[in-house]
């Protein structure tokens, strides 16, 4: 798909996110696929097989003092400071 649906997608994914916990960006080495999925409330349910590219953390501690409660509007500034050379410089090490 394009870039404005991945988008939408993992902003929707990390509001989704019960609680607290992380939106992230993984490559599935054996479908050779980018998924995105999400990690909650410090539960280790991420696989080894799939390396974490991009990590977006939302935790309260994260966004409260500039955001206070508005989990949305930090998730739209995160898309401002990605740093898309690293995300790519993981996958490159893949």
């Amino acid at each position: 798909g394009s870039f404005e649906r991945f988008k939408k997608e993992f902003s929707q994914a990390a509001i989704l996110v019960e609680g607290s916990g992380w939106a992230a960006l993984a490559f599935d080495k054996e479908s050779q696929r980018l998924l995105i999925m999400q990690i909650e409330k410090h539960n280790l349910n991420i696989y080894p097989a799939f390396p974490i590219l991009l990590a977006l953390d939302v935790f309260e501690h994260a966004y409260y003092i500039d955001y206070k409660n508005e989990r949305a509007k930090f998730i739209e500034a995160f898309w401002n400071i990605v740093s898309w050379n690293e995300v790519n410089k993981r996958f490159q090490e893949l």
